[in-house]
């Protein structure tokens, strides 16, 4: 059998050799796709992971708090928009439950102010009546604005006794306080240490350790007083300016009898109505910024009798974090960012007697919230905080990546970020400018806290459902993918289901950018970019990139099939007068089919072959020897051949003996669409006369023209990355030249289709060919009408892989590519230029016919 089968290929050299090459592409094509896949899967997820480091991999939070839109992203800083409502109960249940390896809540008490204040920064010598001014400033980089801005008026210098002036003034040197906002939050240290490796941060001395269990907090009994205990953050997330002035009022102020004389016409101009009309003098000025503030605040807590000219003041838990409102808006470039913002501030609408205008400005991004507060004489009393800080800790040792590009969700940690990238009108920024926050508690951007406590502190003082958040990272989890996922799943599923919690999995998620317009006072200042956190994306990506290179070997699968399809078949009507002597000689049919069951056998292994000494070679300069590999291609390319085969093992069980001594077309009836009175008539019937085979060459160059045209499509309309609309901005897969490779070799396998097809069809027709020789036909009309029925079968092709790639955008991104429909249409001329190299062996073995000795067999 296996003589014989040589025989046969010895007799088709030509054909043979063109099976041979099919060979030597399809081993190729599935060597190069293997390894590329395998290289690009490790690319692709180290990518992904570098992109979206995060700490934890799930987040619980009090069931009803909305922290997702309905595009299923997530708003920058949500952590410290959570007040409470879980219960340390909940919070011991979530630790025992099977899979989770670390628990770390956050409390999030609130805002305090540091209040220092300030003895001898003015020498005043000169006896009169003084005018101070505090002001407090941030500038955010796009606009300047006023956080505190306070007058007193103070004596100096009094000869007699106390003057009514019918206000409130110092009696001594001009001394003032100055306050500056702080988040507090707690943690559970032990799980924070797991977590982070807060324990690690800690700077050593011998005055500074970490948090255990035992900083729970003391309250005294008889006030509204809480001994605090904390470590702080060694850098200072503060960014504000203070500046306190001092000018002299312009009226008679040195004797007693100016002073009772001035004294009366205050009080008769009713106070402070009466000074603010009266002129000033400059005296001196103070500047601090709001880090040096905290720096002397720590310093002077800690060792109070080093500065006797600073003064420890009272400091209130008042405010409780609130989050900022984000109201959605059309996008001014939605291929940019997919989706747009707008946040504005307004007038403060909370009760003064909780907070006294000068705490505030007058407009806010955030509405104040009150901390818990007792009432005492019909006034709200806040709870007094006495700190102890019993240690400093460094966030940049903190075994968390502090890249500016992965947007973790821990806002503990580092400030929140954002870029104003267009003007008040909506035109992109050159350069673009970064916005800073001013850490107050209705600012537009919050800071993180620079002091911790821990949770059962926050318990102590603030109540039993203290517990903002909880972020849970999960046992044995490294790397993201469908496994990880799955277990994810399940543990979000027990949580929820053992305390009726909400939990979102951040692992496989993503950063994505949106722009915020920034509306202050009524009027537009700018738009900034922002990282939002779109849940699920990065899975959805690894999916997605995974499905696409599926996709990729799943066509190039197809087009090998189709092509072992056509070589096989054309084989078969090769040998079929062969095969059907060789019936009548007494053969079996199933003998037959293991002559082509033989063939594609040593087919698939001359693949296998290939595969291992490509594997060799690539093993002998550094690379490991990938069995694996070899196998996948090897069986493969057994699924290729098998599928291949079908139709000549069909076939040749409907074969007769007496088949062999038949000649002539293998239809008994020609079908005539056109006339056959012009070539393009006669070719276009000649291709529907062959129906079936055609068809396999037609899909055969359709596949790959229809990458051709999406690749094309992907490098000119979305800059050569391919990303689905419901991932907005994340890159799934780059277009690059390994998938022009693998385009332009499927493309190849599409010529080796056609030229079988169409060398088969010049077989069937050499009595036709001759006829028309020994009429007169000239050699070039002869190989015009076969180039021109391989333009045609290109065309077609060109067609129905424009149609698929048209549908295939459609489902992928939701557009019809109008904007590049021209370019589109013009990737039908590489499949039309495909067929006419396929015709062109053809057309040679047709030229070659011999209408003498053709008719001369025939007869």
């Amino acid at each position: 059998m296996i003589s014989l089968l040589i025989k046969q290929w010895m007799r088709n050299k030509e054909r043979f050799l063109l099976s041979i090459v099919g060979v030597l592409l399809i081993s190729g094509v599935l060597i190069y796709l293997f390894s590329l896949t395998e290289s690009t899967k490790g690319t692709v997820t180290e990518t992904l992971q570098k992109e979206w480091k995060s700490a934890y991999d799930l987040v619980v939070t009090p069931s009803d708090t909305e922290i997702l839109n309905q595009n299923n992203l997530m708003k920058p800083n949500y952590i410290k928009g959570i007040n409470g409502r879980i219960s340390y109960e909940k919070y011991e249940t979530i630790k025992e439950i099977t899979g989770v390896e670390v628990a770390a809540p956050l409390s999030v008490m609130g805002y305090t102010q540091l209040s220092l204040s300030v003895r001898d920064a003015f020498n005043v010598a000169d006896p009169g009546l003084y005018k101070l001014n505090i002001q407090k400033t941030h500038h955010n980089n796009l606009y300047k604005s006023t956080l505190l801005d306070v007058t007193y008026y103070t004596l100096a210098g009094l000869t007699g006794s106390r003057p009514d002036l019918n206000f409130g003034t110092h009696l001594s040197n001009p001394s003032f306080t100055l306050r500056n906002d702080q988040l507090i939050v707690g943690i559970d240290p032990e799980q924070e240490a797991k977590l982070v490796g807060l324990n690690d941060s800690i700077i050593s001395s011998n005055n500074s350790r970490y948090l255990n269990e035992n900083d729970t907090g003391k309250q005294e009994k008889t006030d509204n007083v809480f001994h605090l205990p904390v470590i702080l953050n060694q850098n200072s997330f503060a960014n504000s300016n203070y500046k306190v002035t001092l000018e002299k009022l312009d009226i008679p102020f040195k004797t007693e009898a100016q002073q009772k004389e001035s004294a009366e016409k205050i009080r008769e101009g009713n106070g402070e109505e009466f000074l603010n009309q009266i002129d000033t003098e400059p005296v001196d000025e103070y500047t601090v910024t709001g880090k040096e503030l905290e720096e002397i605040y720590f310093q002077t807590l800690q060792n109070p009798s080093k500065n006797r000219s600073m003064d420890i003041g009272i400091s209130q838990l008042i405010y409780a974090s609130s989050p900022l409102n984000y109201q959605k808006i059309n996008s001014p470039f939605p291929k940019r960012w997919s989706s747009s913002f707008q946040v504005q501030n307004q007038q403060v609408n909370g009760d003064e007697g909780l907070f006294p205008k000068e705490y505030l400005p007058p407009y806010v991004f955030r509405q104040p919230k009150p901390a818990p507060y007792k009432v005492e004489n019909g006034r709200p009393s806040f709870t007094v905080l006495n700190f102890n800080v019993i240690g400093k800790y460094d966030p940049s040792k903190l075994q968390v990546s502090m890249d500016p590009l992965t947007k973790l969700p821990l806002q503990t940690y580092r400030p929140a970020e954002a870029t104003v990238v267009l003007d008040e009108n909506g035109e992109p920024l050159n350069p673009v400018k970064k916005i800073e926050g001013s850490g107050a508690p209705a600012a537009l951007l919050p800071n993180p806290p620079n002091l911790l406590t821990t949770v059962k502190a926050a318990e102590k003082l603030l109540g039993g459902n203290s517990i903002s958040s909880i972020r849970i990272k999960a046992k044995g989890i490294e790397e993201f993918g469908n496994d990880s996922q799955s277990k994810l799943e399940s543990i979000k599923q027990e949580i929820m289901d053992e305390t009726g919690l909400q939990v979102t999995i951040t692992r496989g998620s993503s950063p994505q950018p949106t722009v915020t317009k920034i509306v202050n006072k009524g009027k537009a200042e700018g738009w900034m970019e922002q990282s939002w956190i779109n849940i699920g994306a990065a899975i959805a990506i690894f999916r997605e990139t995974s499905l696409g290179y599926t996709t990729v070997l799943l066509a190039v699968l197809l087009i090998g099939i189709m092509y072992v399809l056509a070589t096989s078949y054309v084989s078969f009507l090769t040998n079929r007068k062969e095969y059907s002597i060789l019936l009548a000689l007494g053969w079996r049919t199933n003998k037959l089919r293991q002559m082509i069951v033989t063939e594609a056998v040593s087919y698939v292994l001359l693949i296998t072959i290939l595969a291992i000494g490509v594997e060799y070679i690539l093993a002998q300069n550094g690379t490991s020897f990938s069995l694996a590999k070899v196998g996948l291609v090897g069986l493969t390319s057994f699924f290729i051949y098998g599928f291949g085969i079908l139709i000549p093992l069909i076939q040749v069980g409907k074969l007769k003996p007496y088949q062999g001594i038949k000649t002539g077309e293998i239809h008994s009836k020609s079908k005539r669409i056109f006339k056959n009175q012009s070539i393009t008539g006669l070719v276009t019937n000649q291709i529907m006369q062959r129906p079936g085979r055609n068809l396999l060459s037609i899909l055969a160059i359709a596949l790959p023209s229809t990458l051709l045209s999406f690749y094309i499509f992907v490098s000119f309309h979305l800059d050569g990355v391919l990303y689905t609309s419901y991932l907005g901005e994340f890159v799934a897969v780059e277009v690059n030249e390994s998938h022009y490779f693998i385009m332009g070799a499927a493309l190849l396998v599409a010529v080796l289709t056609t030229g079988e097809m169409l060398w088969q069809n010049i077989v069937e027709r050499r009595n036709e060919l001759a006829l028309f020789k020994s009429i007169g036909w000239k050699n070039r009309t002869i190989g015009f009408s076969i180039i021109l029925e391989g333009a045609l079968i290109g065309f077609l092709s060109g067609v129905v892989g424009l149609i698929l790639s048209i549908a295939y955008i459609g489902i992928m991104y939701g557009i019809f590519p109008w904007d590049n429909l021209t370019i589109l249409l013009l990737t039908i001329c590489i499949p039309t230029v495909m067929g006419i190299i396929g015709a062109i062996i053809p057309t040679v073995k047709a030229l070659r016919t011999n209408p003498y000795e053709v008719l001369k067999e025939s007869a």
